[in-house]
């Protein structure tokens, strides 16, 4: 008896499924359950195995990059987008603790408490803010990037709305990813705020910038 020929449909199945690719995978399980209907009503070909192997590998991998993504958009890209603003309304709020919580390295709660009550004296209370979209993306050398592709620090600024000020211009340097050693530790915290003011001059915190990007650097 002549061995059925494998449907092509679940070969294209499983090259889909380990493409590891979200459009691939999600395409394997498609192609998989299309190669099922496919033998089964035709009954010329087989590959039911290859074909759940597709579905279910192609299920895994598409769960791992779903959850992955919800992961990043949740504890990164919030951050990046909303971080200062959230410590800045902690800080004012009086949840200090929550406010230094963002920070690289802790920072006395004296200069803490100077920082806030400097914003509440110029500013006022804040109401609202944004991560500024017209600032172009910085410059990144090739050796601050994680596996090649992600952004170890930056420079991010923002423009922030208080009771008695509008558009008041804020810089922060942001750690996504320290270097330790030869080894790279996720962060996901801010070195230090600069509050950009011509008017009334600059507001730094912590005010020792310079000692905290030597440590960053094991200087």
């Amino acid at each position: 008896m002549q061995k059925k020929k494998i449907n092509p449909w679940s070969l294209v199945a499983v090259l889909s499924a380990i493409g590891f690719c979200p459009l691939f995978t999600i395409a394997a399980i498609l192609f998989g359950i299309r190669a099922l209907v496919d033998i089964k009503a035709k009954g010329d070909t087989r590959g039911v195995r290859l074909a759940w192997f597709a579905i279910l590998f192609g299920s895994l991998v598409t769960g791992l990059w779903g959850g992955g993504m919800y992961w990043w958009d949740v504890n990164v890209r919030s951050q990046i987008e909303l971080g200062p603003i959230n410590y800045i309304s902690y800080g004012q709020s009086g949840q200090i603790e929550h406010f230094k919580a963002g920070f690289l390295l802790p920072n006395a709660g004296e200069e803490t408490g100077r920082f806030l009550a400097s914003i509440n004296k110029r500013y006022g209370s804040l109401l609202t803010g944004n991560l500024d979209q017209e600032v172009g993306k910085a410059e990144i050398n090739g050796d601050k990037l994680f596996l090649g592709m992600v952004p170890m620090e930056t420079e991010l600024e923002y423009i922030l709305q208080f009771s008695n000020k509008e558009n008041v211009h804020l810089t922060v340097k942001y750690i996504l990813f320290e270097t330790i050693g030869d080894a790279s530790v996720y962060k996901n915290k801010f070195a230090w705020f600069r509050f950009d003011d011509e008017e009334l001059g600059e507001l730094l915190y912590p005010a020792n910038k310079g000692l905290v990007e030597q440590k960053q650097i094991g200087e």
